[in-house]
């Protein structure tokens, strides 16, 4: 049978679009919720549903692109352990400041920039130097690490009553701080990927300089194949990672 894992890199063309279009519509629920009827504890689970979801969508553009994401240690369990995708959120920091490069084009003014006639992609660009910021280092504190780290013990306590000394109820353990932390980390995970998605597009020639996409793309190439080798999922400890609190 072939699964995620196993899809080759022809098969795993496109396939992220349908991994990425049920991520929004986790993320539009979460903020539904959220917004209409303050139920912060059950938009704060969606929202993290949907970040599993837009992890898996990334790996499999990196996959169809010919990245060896699937070399890493303890990569059979990408799209089985729902924690490891917390871990990868963690590692993707390492990597949002690949587009920092487009920080050169800022002073550009919208009209100056070519057209591809691909509405989507022209108003992506128009607004790349939003993604810039938003793709500044997504784990910039402890706070926000230990955040990643909890997504799995915080999705379930948004769902579900538990029992510690006490009964707690999910809008008790997750209130509206909560919900504002994630969505903030859930929101740069889906900037990152869109950024990688126009990265990747065929024409993506039109708004930056061959030499700088090629750039990009080897410096992510190296953050995969050499710095994310030095990842072991399987003890599920960063080697050589250290993070520094504010």
């Amino acid at each position: 049978m072939i699964t995620f894992n196993t899809l080759s890199i022809e098969k795993s063309k496109y396939v992220d679009n349908a991994i990425f279009k049920n991520a929004r519509q986790l993320k539009k629920d979460a903020l539904l919720i959220a917004n209409t009827y303050k139920s912060f504890a059950s938009a704060t689970s969606l929202l993290i549903l949907s970040s599993e979801e837009i992890i898996k969508a990334i790996l499999i553009l990196l996959r169809s692109e010919g990245y060896k994401i699937y070399d890493i240690k303890g990569a059979n369990k990408f799209f089985k352990d729902h924690k490891i995708r917390h871990e990868i959120a963690q590692l993707i920091e390492m990597g949002a400041g690949l587009f920092d490069v487009a920080s050169k084009w800022e002073d550009r003014k919208p009209n100056k920039i070519a057209k591809t006639n691909i509405k989507w992609l022209d108003k992506m660009v128009n607004g790349v130097f939003d993604i810039v910021e938003a793709s500044k280092p997504l784990i910039d504190s402890a706070k926000r690490i230990e955040i990643l780290e909890s997504f799995n013990e915080l999705k379930n306590n948004g769902l579900y009553v538990d029992y510690k000394n006490e009964i707690i109820e999910p809008h008790i353990a997750v209130n509206q701080l909560s919900y504002n932390n994630t969505k903030e980390i859930v929101d740069r995970v889906f900037r990152f990927y869109k950024g990688l998605r126009l990265l990747f597009h065929p024409k993506i020639a039109n708004h930056l300089p061959l030499k700088e996409i090629n750039s990009i793309k080897s410096d992510l190439k190296m953050l995969i194949e050499k710095a994310m080798s030095e990842y072991s999922f399987e003890n599920n400890k960063p080697k050589n990672l250290k993070y520094e609190k504010d």
